[in-house]
């Protein structure tokens, strides 16, 4: 296959700009000026930049909260057990189940990351950190979605009150009834008979 000098040359220019455009991306990635508060790996390199103590203190912060959640997200199970709700029952004990979960995996967590810390192992220290932080991201996500096992009662808004505009131009006959259809004027000839009948 032959190409044309047009075709390389738009070829070698599409190459050379496409490497130019992933340095460019390449460089504004690693850049230091994002203040973006956005969860993922922006957010844990920052949070790795912490000093050992400060890291630890957040990892327990963290314990602290997943505790909170599991006592709060509990009560609300006894609650849904005790009206006998059994669809609230059965999302929350999911809920609760995987909070505990990751209270668990939190507890072992945090004495890695205090182990590393005490070792000095800053490569290991800055990874239990970031497996915290991640499990810190999904008990957030475990608190909403437990919120929402509670349904619509948290978000009453009152006695609804509905208003009916009907158009005076909407006829009034009832549509269930059927009128009789007139006798037609004109008079009524039958077909000629089929000569094979």
């Amino acid at each position: 296959m032959r190409l044309g000098r047009g075709s390389l040359l738009a070829l070698i220019l599409t190459g050379a700009l496409g490497g130019i455009g992933f340095v460019a991306a390449q460089d504004a990635a690693t850049g230091e000026e994002t203040d973006t508060d956005e969860t993922g790996e922006i957010a844990a390199r920052r949070r790795a930049d912490l000093s050992p103590a400060e890291q630890i203190a957040e990892a327990q912060r963290i314990q602290e909260r997943g505790t909170t959640l599991s006592r709060r997200v509990g009560s609300m199970l006894d609650e849904a057990r005790r009206e006998g709700d059994v669809i609230r029952v059965t999302c929350l004990d999911d809920k609760l189940t995987q909070i505990n979960a990751h209270r668990r995996t939190l507890t072992d967590r945090v004495e890695s990351l205090q182990t590393a810390s005490q070792v000095g192992d800053e490569g290991r220290r800055n990874h239990e950190f970031t497996v915290i932080s991640v499990l810190a991201q999904n008990l957030d996500q475990l608190e909403r979605a437990a919120s929402e096992c509670i349904g619509q009662d948290i978000y009453e808004t009152g006695a609804t009150r509905i208003t009916t505009t009907i158009d005076p131009a909407t006829p009034d006959e009832d549509p269930t009834v059927i009128p009789e259809v007139p006798e037609a004027d004109v008079p009524f000839i039958p077909p000629p008979a089929s000569p094979t009948i």
